[in-house]
């Protein structure tokens, strides 16, 4: 017969204002929070729960990464090179090489995590680089950043394309100075070789996302927005919802206008369960800033003029987001430059005059100009950023982007300042690390893995990031009535680790012990917690009662 569970001996960090802290926790039957306060009153009022010992430990919220690939992680973990860290081309080659002789079956060898700043020639690899240690199989890398790719020469082939083929709005087919490609693809211009990549399967498709899930529920992560997502994830996202086989909460964001082509993909349907919401779709307005091809105001470092790229013009942009507006749909985009920014606020100002009770947002958000704080405020735009980008990704930032652009890159405190919900987030895959206590860390210090600080005017505070990284993804998702923080009649999704974040010397070294949702346990670090607490609690329950 099921209980209520009583939580005590802990160390409860709510994120609720109004109650920031507490001692014990009562979970009802149907993994809501009913009660929140000190042991012995909960215990007097609900003397039948299930009591659970918490060894005196810390209990946090889960934590919710507002844009993270979710399924591309998996695809890392599964059936695709990861060359996250790879320090030369020539170590690319045997990776490629090795990983081919691995999976002799694919039909493609898909690889991803180049970045050239670390590189040792300080270059992206070309077709010759690619063909020269796989002629026979196509080859497709993309960049850490998701904007970029490499394609061999069977690829190109495979995928009919050659000098003469006509570059899509908003991207870049690169070429060596006597006019023959060099396999380098940039923004739309991708889908030229990724549409004719084999499609995955369903089964393949619930595989990545399987694997994903249990990783990020290692890291305390119970709530995740996966940000773009083709017809088949769809299908394979709500197909497990529903088995019953999706543990944490996913929003995913369907496309409206893939890569590589003009077509425009219909509207699913509305949906929303416990565990899976599809009610946001997403549009690319411009490019990623370490492959600098966001479009920004003023000329990226040693280059002729080069501003970046808009991906969207602005009429289709706008007919095919109030045609999802019109459905009831909010609108999600990719907006890290000060023009894609400035495209991005016009439609949004467009589609407040469809539906006013809709809220849109913006991920990523590069940069933030005074002129266009009023818009953000009278709209209610949200923001989904990503700090962890300074960590990981500094040396790229410097050496493209103008000093003074340097100062006010990813502008967490702006954001906070002008009263602009923020939610952290990472970006997953485009950055090895995902761990959200490193994320929190990094827009805290504004430090880079190298120790260099990047913009050190827009720190906040833990308890801002640890807020952001809450409440706010749950404000992102309209859910902020039913998780986000750790409140009478929210769900129990809570995390506990191993040490206090408000007193620890290094908030990166935080390990999470265990990860709950709906007040039941879905993962348990037995390395650093040798036994389930819930487990060692039923041991001491027997022993006390010998």
């Amino acid at each position: 017969m099921m209980t209520d569970k009583l939580l005590f001996n802990a160390q409860i960090i709510t994120m609720d204002k109004a109650n920031p802290q507490a001692e014990s926790m009562v979970i009802g039957i149907n993994g809501k929070i009913k009660a929140i306060g000190n042991f012995i009153p909960l215990k007097n009022t609900f003397p039948n729960a299930e009591s659970i010992d918490l060894h005196n430990k810390i209990v946090l919220p889960g934590f919710n990464d507002a844009h993270i690939h979710v399924w591309k992680v998996g695809h890392l973990r599964t059936f695709m090179l990861d060359l996250r860290g790879t320090p030369s081309i020539e170590e690319c080659k045997q990776k490629l090489k090795k990983f081919a002789e691995d999976h002799k079956n694919a039909k493609w060898i898909l690889a991803r995590g180049l970045n050239e700043e670390i590189l040792q020639e300080k270059r992206l690899p070309t077709k010759e680089d690619l063909d020269e240690v796989i002629p026979n199989k196509p080859i497709f890398i993309i960049r850490t950043c998701a904007h970029i790719g490499i394609a061999n020469s069977l690829a190109m082939h495979q995928s009919n394309v050659d000098k003469h083929t006509e570059v899509p709005f908003g991207g870049e087919i690169k070429k060596h100075p006597n006019g023959e490609l060099n396999g380098i693809f940039t923004e739309r211009a991708l889908g030229l070789i990724m549409n004719h990549i084999p499609p995955f399967t369903k089964e393949e498709y619930q595989k990545m996302i399987g694997e994903a899930q249990d990783y990020l529920l290692s890291l305390g992560i119970t709530s995740a927005t996966d940000p773009a997502a083709g017809s088949d994830l769809l299908a394979a996202y709500t197909d497990l919802d529903q088995k019953g086989l999706l543990k944490m909460r996913f929003n995913v964001f369907p496309l409206r206008i893939p890569d590589g082509s003009n077509l425009i993909l219909p509207l699913p349907d509305l949906y929303q369960s416990e565990h899976l919401q599809i009610t946001t779709v997403k549009f690319f307005a411009d490019g990623g800033l370490s492959s600098a091809t966001a479009a920004i105001n003023v000329p990226y470092k040693n280059t002729d003029h080069d501003e970046g790229l808009l991906r969207l013009p602005y009429d289709l942009f706008l007919q095919t987001a109030s045609e999802a507006v019109s459905h009831g749909f909010h609108v999600a985009t990719h907006a890290i430059g000060h023009k894609a920014v400035d495209l991005c606020l016009d439609v949004y100002e467009k589609l407040n005059q469809i539906n006013q009770h809709l809220t849109h947002r913006i991920e990523h958000l590069g940069f933030l100009e005074e002129k266009n704080i009023p818009a953000f405020q009278e709209l209610k735009i949200a923001v989904a950023m990503q700090p962890i980008f300074i960590y990981e990704l500094a040396n790229n930032f410097k050496n493209t982007l103008p000093d003074e652009l340097l100062e006010v890159v990813y502008p967490t405190r702006s954001v906070l300042d002008a009263h602009i919900t923020l939610a952290l987030s990472t970006d997953g895959p485009v950055v090895k690390e995902i761990n959200p206590f490193t994320n929190i860390a990094t827009a805290i210090t504004r430090q880079s893995i190298t120790g260099d600080t990047i913009g050190i005017h827009q720190k906040i505070s833990l308890d801002e990031a640890l807020y952001a990284y809450t409440m706010g993804g749950a404000k992102m998702d309209d859910q902020e009535s039913t998780k986000g923080s750790l409140s009478i009649g929210k769900v129990a999704d809570f995390i506990v680790v191993d040490q206090n974040p408000y007193t620890c010397s290094d908030l990166k070294q935080t390990q999470v012990l265990e990860t709950w949702i709906n007040g039941n346990r879905v993962f348990s670090d037995s390395e650093l917690f040798p036994e389930p607490i819930a487990q060692q609690n039923k041991k001491a329950n027997l022993c006390s009662s010998k």
